[in-house]
């Protein structure tokens, strides 16, 4: 990954709870860290001469976290210091999701690596974002064959850039045109150089398990692993069946040969646009229109986070809105899409916090050992999960509620995404891997963000390591930016 940074900080940390990240029970121990790489693991070891040392008095010591789904990227030239990420432990984000990546990659990526931030950036290419560029002025249609070309070549210039592989938000309006035969042309593109394919699916409420039916159907035919975004059963039709009906799936795409994972972030309410309650767009059909409202727990479930024509309506349930405008819940919603219609390139911003998860499905995820963990998240986010998922993660549903062992929790946020992401020297504690690392109290550690405040800190994550150099310490954020650029291994 090229040349040693100056700020490398070489480092004996000792009486250490040591996490490795493979899953195994901690051990006591010490690991000393030379040049931006762990240089030495063992259960004690000496300090040299001059050497600086941490003693740890038995706090734990993992791997870095490596958040599966991020929109870091929307904010981190304005955010460098991404501290909603870091603060809870995030040592890399994985970003280009649900279809929207920078373009070109390569100058996105340049641009990093001169003015880096205090993580590490891996990134997808978007399936929307090729769409609008291959398809001006209109990607709100089915594509036409020299546009499919067009896009494939793009496909190949973003891996040769360093994308991971193929991402598609299949349920927003610039892919919602796309077929299945589209998609998987794209995707058998990224698997020629050894990417995976990862998706916002077309439903992740009543029609769920019909999307994930064409994931695996994607990845069979495009010969390629795939992977479900931000997986949960989103309205209450599916309620109840996560433990019932996604086996089924799983044993379905391992016949097929396909390597089907997820990640999940923990919470049972999701940050979106208005419009994914109506996934087949029919916006202005009342009978839809109203059962949707009820399938997704009633407009007093639905909060409007960000609208556009009238900012002061932020924050408000669309049951609120519909009262202030003298309307139904329904003829509030139709409002709302038709005064934020897209003009040309203009995306007029709505946005909505829906609570319509139920605990028993998240839990299931949760623990479900094909999972990874996400944050989903924004730098300046206005949903809780992009400062709090990783450490409410560890408090409530490790510590708490037992829902997993904290070996496996931290497992699922470091060996098991480097290894999707084919990292070799990331995501463990061993000799020869990049030092990141996360210093943290499992008998304190704990989310404090909120819907009404949202960027408040973790509390018990006590310092956060990357690539040799402290990011967090003592809870706070130093200013340090050493992260990196992660290009796709062969790119």
């Amino acid at each position: 990954m090229g040349a040693v940074p100056v700020w490398a900080e070489d480092v004996l940390i000792t009486n250490a709870l040591i996490y490795d990240g493979g899953g195994g029970a901690p051990f006591a121990g010490s690991v000393r860290v030379e040049a931006g790489r762990i240089a030495a693991v063992a259960p004690a070891l000496s300090a040299r001469p001059g050497e600086r040392t941490r003693n740890l008095g038995g706090l734990a010591l993992a791997p870095g976290f490596v958040d599966m789904h991020s929109h870091a990227d929307g904010a981190i030239f304005e955010n460098p210091t991404a501290d909603a990420a870091i603060r809870q432990g995030i040592a890399t984000v994985f970003v280009g999701q649900d279809g929207e990546s920078n373009y070109p990659l390569a100058a996105f990526f340049a641009r990093l690596d001169k003015q880096p931030a205090a993580l590490n950036v891996a990134s997808m290419v978007g399936h929307a974002t090729l769409r609008r560029e291959a398809m001006k002025p209109n990607a709100l249609r089915a594509s036409a064959p020299a546009e499919l070309v067009r896009m494939g070549a793009l496909v190949e210039q973003e891996m040769a850039a360093g994308a991971f592989g193929l991402s598609t938000g299949l349920e927003y309006p610039d892919s919602f045109s796309a077929t299945t035969e589209e998609v998987v042309a794209l995707a058998t593109v990224a698997a020629r150089s050894g990417g995976f394919y990862i998706s916002h699916m077309r439903d992740e409420g009543n029609a769920v398990f019909e999307a994930l039916a064409e994931l695996v159907e994607i990845g069979s035919r495009a010969k390629l692993p795939v992977q479900a975004s931000h997986i949960k059963l989103a309205t209450t039709p599916v309620w109840h069946q996560a433990a019932l009906r996604v086996p089924p799936v799983i044993e379905s795409a391992r016949l097929q040969g396909v390597d089907l994972k997820a990640d999940v972030y923990p919470y049972t309410f999701w940050q979106s646009t208005l419009r994914v309650i109506v996934p087949d767009r029919d916006y202005f059909n009342a009978a839809k229109v109203e059962k949707a409202i009820a399938d997704n727990g009633g407009p007093t479930h639905l909060r409007i986070v960000r609208y556009e024509p009238d900012a002061a309506l932020a924050g408000k349930t669309l049951d609120e809105i519909a009262r202030i405008w003298k309307v139904t819940p329904g003829a509030a919603f139709m409002r709302i899409v038709r005064e934020t219609e897209p003009v040309g390139d203009r995306r007029p911003e709505e946005g909505v916090i829906g609570t319509s998860v139920s605990e028993d499905d998240l839990r299931w995820f949760i623990a479900a050992p094909w999972t990874m963990f996400c944050t989903d998240g924004e730098l300046n986010g206005a949903h809780p999960r992009g400062a709090g998922s990783f450490a409410r993660i560890l408090g409530k549903y490790v510590r708490e509620e037992k829902v997993l062992p904290l070996a496996a929790a931290i497992y699922k946020m470091t060996a098991l995404p480097a290894s999707r992401l084919k990292l070799t020297d990331r995501g463990r504690i061993a000799p020869g891997f990049h030092a990141d690392l996360v210093v943290f109290d499992p008998a304190r550690v704990a989310d404090r963000a909120t819907i009404e405040a949202p960027a408040a800190p973790p509390v018990g994550i006590e310092a956060v390591m990357v690539n040799g150099e402290w990011v967090v310490d003592g809870g706070q954020v130093t200013g340090k930016r050493p992260g990196r650029v992660l290009r796709r291994p062969g790119s």
